[in-house]
């Protein structure tokens, strides 16, 4: 990332709070930021903003979720439930602990440096989150009001920017401190928050990017009613096939949402897988070339049935790879697929075609393939694979799927197993 300067900084600070004008020393604020019932505050200090961009600019590492100098890191957290940020802090305040390496971790409200470059990456996103909305109303609106900190006030001290802005926004960062210079601040702050966990059962994660801010790869479904509002339902459908859609769409966790959208498949593989091997075997009867008199030709039939269950028996079950392919075959129509996979993004195609996500073997699929059942065979190898990454996890040689640190690759593969599974729930419904 670019060096920030002070007018960048600024242009950062807009996108949450007005600014009027600004002079050598102050920077004048279009709407006083209500700090208690009696005390406003309206300008914030040119030098405390200054240092904090100087500070940003002399990080040996940055991203939009991560600041990193020799001695010192601070990084963005994200809940692994749907608590928010508020029930931690009214309930332990600031966490802090310093170990006997002189390594002190302290969690809460993030600082000016982390603040201004935060806003600076959000200020480059296509799409800007519903927290910063957020953060405007609560920096204008008296009940959101963050009085100024207790030495601050007892010492009749303004408040400072670092305290209204990082107080506003809804984010909590994790900041370690060394007393020597450090490179492996990430392994630190995974040894943290698994001593939060285990200490107070309270689960977070570091951000490795913006994407769940900015609500990159969720499925986006408002443009099918936005312009006639819902119509009421005209089929009824499989209740155990509605649960796992339910359970899908309400998860946090890309994850959880996979599994509960391929459950919807699986629920068929042992119809259709049986249905397949009772087509074959009768195949191979009704073929002319058959006859009842030929020990040959019942051998061959018998010799079908043996390898089929004995397949089964070594795989605890039926070949869930061609029982997938069978249900995507007998169930989803492609042109469909491809073209909701367009309309919920379009580059998703492209991506599908020459990307496989790093917890799989190289397994692109080109959904606009000409011969339909290619496609078919490359998007069950696609899938069934994905699903066994997150399923499986012994190590070995194999990819395997790492929670949270390969979480955005995996949002990725969510609508291509949705949009699947949702033409599998229509294919099963009955006309009301």
């Amino acid at each position: 990332m670019t060096e920030m300067n002070f007018e960048e900084a600024i242009d950062s600070l807009k996108l949450i709070l007005g600014v009027d004008a600004w002079t050598e020393n102050q920077v004048i604020l279009d709407q006083p930021i209500p700090l208690d019932t009696e005390n406003r505050l309206d300008r914030l200090d040119v030098a405390e903003i200054k240092a904090a961009v100087s500070s940003v600019n002399s990080t040996s590492s940055r991203s939009g979720c991560t600041l990193s100098w020799a001695n010192k890191c601070e990084l963005m957290l994200i809940s692994n439930s749907s608590a928010p940020r508020g029930v931690f802090i009214r309930e332990f305040a600031e966490i802090t602990s310093l170990d006997e390496n002189g390594i002190k971790y302290s969690i809460g409200e993030p600082s000016l440096p982390y603040s201004l470059n935060f806003l600076s990456a959000l200020k480059e996103s296509a799409r800007q989150p519903v927290m910063l909305q957020s953060a405007r109303r609560r920096l204008r609106d008296r009940r959101y009001a963050y009085p100024m900190s207790e030495p601050n006030r007892q010492e009749g001290l303004p408040a400072t920017a670092e305290e209204v802005i990082g107080a506003a926004l809804p984010v909590l960062t994790l900041k370690i401190e060394s007393m020597r210079p450090r490179q492996d601040y990430s392994e630190l702050a995974e040894a943290f928050l698994f001593q939060l966990a285990y200490s107070y059962d309270i689960s977070y994660r570091t951000a490795y990017n913006l994407d769940h801010l900015t609500d990159r790869g969720r499925v986006r479904r408002r443009g099918r009613a936005a312009d006639a509002g819902m119509d009421a339902p005209r089929m009824t459908y499989t209740s155990d096939l509605v649960h796992h859609y339910q359970l899908a769409v309400s998860a946090e966790s890309p994850m959880l949402k996979y599994l509960s959208y391929y459950h919807i498949a699986e629920h068929f593989f042992e119809k259709v897988f049986n249905d397949d091997f009772v087509e074959q075997v009768r195949k191979k009867i009704a073929d002319p070339s058959f006859s009842l008199k030929r020990s040959k030709d019942i051998q061959g039939v018998i010799k079908l049935v043996t390898s089929t269950q004995r397949k089964v028996r070594d795989e605890g079950g039926v070949d869930e790879q061609r029982a997938l392919a069978l249900v995507l075959e007998r169930y989803v129509d492609i042109p469909r697929l491809v073209g909701d996979v367009r309309a919920n993004d379009s580059s998703l195609i492209e991506h599908y075609r020459t990307t496989s996500p790093s917890f799989t073997e190289n397994l692109p699929v080109n959904l606009e393939g000409e011969k339909e059942s290619e496609v078919i065979t490359a998007l069950a190898k696609r899938i069934y694979q994905t699903r066994n990454s997150l399923v499986h996890a012994k190590d070995g040689s194999r990819p395997k799927y790492f929670p949270f640190v390969n979480d955005a690759e995996l949002t990725k593969e969510i609508p291509l197993i949705r949009f699947c599974a949702e033409q599998v729930i229509i294919e099963h419904g009955k006309v009301i």
